[in-house]
């Protein structure tokens, strides 16, 4: 909401007469009611046990629900009201108090006392303000409240712009004001307040001058369009339709608002996200999200529709939600904290007083698979194609032909580009900033699956921009957006019987980076190794995919697949002396990923002392799970020994970096790792700078496996005594001798 500038209006009559009922219900209310006794204290929510990993999307649904409900009631200030960052405090105070009404509060609770109470004296000051008391009166329920309602919503009517719109008192007309006008006028009629049909007709009339090209709307007249107002604008026309039904005067207008609620819901069906607020063509955008998402649930309720699309409103906004509350039950600011509730309760649903029994719009709340765990791997090993030119923005929801159907292969074209292989070290697949053809790009991503039993999960997708993902020719995610997508973000059911499937990713690049990551887990968030993704149909390549992706084998398979170390030493001079080494459970620290391959280090946090040259660069993922480098190796004869040239982060200030380093041999009789030697790397001497000192040789005894091949695994955690988020580890050489 915009801050008011302007000095508050003198109360209006019908406010006056509201502030002196409200006075008498309150007072009553207030001497009638006995002291309620103490609570007995209860654990605060924010500190109860996170759910099992079984828990229902349902459950967490309450869970949320009961947390965010704490949370309000714990930021009421003692005179009744609730902070807000805007001058309309009435309006703040009177829409958390329809929140905690509509998500099961009683009306006798202390805090819908103390906010009814808050707002007795409080004129009509703003739109906005004055439809969230009438949302609460009428959540209320109370039968001395309807006169209140009534005398809101014809203050509301009164202040009509000439427009047809409506306005906060210092500015122009908008469409989140006239949203909030004609809900308060909507939800007024159950109390016998009528609004004049004329009133309707404007407001239906300036939104059909608004529309704009595109079927959207946006803020003001002229402005990008945006998921938020082009659902107020649906929410109104549908409103305005219904309240001119049976007027022959306006038959006309209703029809034409048939066909603006046409395009309006078809931009809305191509434009769905519950991510953020879509803006303009493609965008996704931060800003007033929750605000949209119950903008969502209000078009979901009054246009009775269970799907926007294909897509199920309800379920993909909870979960969303669940995902990204605050530790202590908010979303943010009180405003976004009741949108969110609002949302979860299907707060406009159940105030229309559907028959007994009818189920609310969304349908039932279905389980979710678990969010994958530290251990599931990402899939790094690809063929590749691109960039292709894709100026117009057109070319990734644009089916080409032999999309369904190619198959890649090594120096192949398609589209005019050849195909290539490419492994990612770490997590992201990167296609850098897309040079060439410039901004607005596209690239192909492709490999098979050789399923060896059924699979019952979950595909999780995250990337820079938008992707579309397809099974065997068949589009199960599609995420048209211009902003990064974290990993893991999008998910989609997935079921697979034993064979070969093939995977295709579409990545566009609208300006800047260019990557994606994708993994499979089962629905329990545990790694699928019965899926082994391959660049050939006919192969699975079992030695290059352990090599790429670990995580999908066991030690056991990996002591007997990985292929064998080329040559005993390596001195990563170059990024390529990588390539015969893999890694495991690779962590993000600060926006940087690993491992990572540092030609000269700097001087700056996150880098190794000086004195190396060609570093390998580790981070663990978690503080209880370490980051592993897997090698297979021919031992010679005699006394072999494993010696790794290392080092901590050296440039925090002061040094902190330290790290557990544990290097072992896979026992196969005992189907473990036989730990050889375990120490702590770092910290830096204090106060000594950091310098070539600060590299040490590790040397581990390998004479008891001398003559054998051994699956050798390095791993780097969190020890020592200073903070995971320093855990960094680095790597000069790694040489058998």
């Amino acid at each position: 909401m915009m801050p008011c500038m302007c000095p508050p209006r003198p109360p209006h009559p019908a406010a006056t007469a509201l502030a002196a009922l409200l006075a008498t219900v309150l007072a009553a209310a207030l001497v009638a009611a006995p002291a309620a006794p103490a609570p007995a204290p209860t654990q605060d929510p924010a500190q109860d046990p996170p759910p099992s990993p079984a828990a229902t999307l349902a459950e967490r649904v309450n869970r949320a629900i009961d947390a965010g409900v704490a949370h309000l009631k714990s930021i009421q200030r003692d005179d009744g009201h609730f902070p807000c960052d805007h001058p309309f405090q009435d309006g703040t105070t009177a829409l958390c108090a329809f929140a905690l009404l509509k998500s099961g509060v009683p009306n006798g609770d202390p805090a819908i006392v103390q906010a009814l109470a808050a707002l007795r004296y409080e004129p009509f000051r703003s739109i906005y303000a004055t439809s969230c008391r009438i949302a609460l009166f009428d959540a209320h329920g109370g039968v001395d409240l309807a006169e209140p309602i009534r005398a809101a919503a014809a203050w509301i009517e009164q202040n009509q712009h000439e427009s047809g719109r409506f306005a906060y008192p210092w500015a122009q007309p908008d469409l989140s004001n006239s949203q909030y006008a004609a809900f308060g006028l909507w939800i007024a009629s159950r109390h016998g307040f009528t609004a004049r049909r004329d009133t309707w007709a404007a407001l239906l009339k300036e939104l059909l001058r608004l529309q704009a090209a595109d079927g959207g709307f946006g803020y003001h007249e002229g402005d990008v369009t945006t998921g938020s107002m082009t659902t107020a604008a649906i929410a109104m026309a549908q409103l305005a339709i219904d309240a001119l039904a049976g007027d022959s005067r306006h038959g006309w207008l209703r029809q034409k608002g048939e066909k603006l609620l046409e395009k309006s819901w078809s931009w809305l069906e191509d434009h769905f996200t519950v991510a953020g607020n879509p803006l303009g063509t493609r965008e996704v955008i931060p800003g007033n999200h929750l605000y949209y998402l119950y903008g969502l649930e209000r078009v979901g309720a009054i246009g009775e529709r269970k799907l926007i699309g294909p897509h199920d409103w309800y379920a993909e906004g909870a979960r969303h939600l669940v995902k990204v509350q605050r530790d202590g039950g908010a979303w943010s600011s009180p405003d976004a904290t009741s949108f969110a509730l609002l949302f979860l309760r299907r707060a406009t649903f159940t105030g229309m007083k559907k028959q007994d029994g009818e189920q609310p719009l969304g349908g039932p709340l279905s389980d979710e698979p678990v969010r994958p765990g530290l251990l599931v791997p990402f899939l790094r090993r690809w063929h590749v194609c691109g960039p292709h030119a894709d100026p117009k923005d057109a070319l990734l929801q644009e089916p080409y032909a032999g999309e369904a159907t190619v198959e890649p292969s090594t120096g192949a074209t398609f589209r005019g580009k050849p195909w290539r292989e490419l492994r990612a070290l770490g997590d992201r697949v990167e296609f850098g900033d897309a040079r060439g053809p410039g901004e607005r790009t596209l690239h192909y991503a492709c490999a098979w699956l050789h399923v060896t039993a059924p699979f019952d999960g979950a595909l999780w997708v995250g990337g820079d921009d938008g992707f579309v993902v397809q099974l065997d020719g068949k589009t199960v995610i599609e995420r048209h957006v211009h902003q990064p997508t974290p990993r893991d973000r999008s998910t989609a059911a997935v079921q697979l019987a034993p064979g070969v499937h093939r995977l295709l990713v579409k990545l566009e690049n609208d300006s800047g980076e260019s990557w994606f990551t994708l993994r499979f887990a089962d629905r329990d968030g545990k790694p699928a190794r019965q899926l082994r993704p391959s660049l050939s149909k006919r192969d699975p390549q079992l030695p290059e995919t352990a090599l790429a992706m670990p995580g999908l084998f066991t030690l056991a398979e990996l002591a007997a697949t990985l292929p064998l170390l080329p040559k005993r030493t390596l001195d990563f001079k170059a990024a390529n002396e990588l390539e015969p080494l893999a890694f495991d459970r690779n962590g993000i620290s600060a926006g940087d990923l690993y491992p990572q391959w540092i030609d000269t280090p700097q001087k700056r946090d996150g880098q190794p002392h000086p004195g190396g040259r060609g570093i390998v660069a580790l981070h663990p993922p978690g503080e209880k799970v370490g980051t592993r480098v897997l090698l297979r190796a021919a031992l010679p004869a005699g006394t072999p020994k494993l010696v790794l040239r290392t080092s901590s982060e050296a440039f925090g200030n002061p040094a902190k970096g330290d790290f557990a380093l544990k290097v072992g041999v896979f026992d196969a009789a005992a189907m473990e790792v036989a730990w050889l030697q375990e120490t702590v790397i770092g910290p830096s001497p204090k106060p000594a700078a950091p310098d070539a000192s600060g590299w040490r040789d590790v040397v581990v005894d390998l004479s008891a496996h001398a003559g054998q091949e051994r699956l050798i695994v390095i791993e780097c955690a969190a020890g020592g005594g200073e903070a995971w988020n320093f855990e960094h580890a680095f790597l000069d050489a790694v040489a058998i001798r």
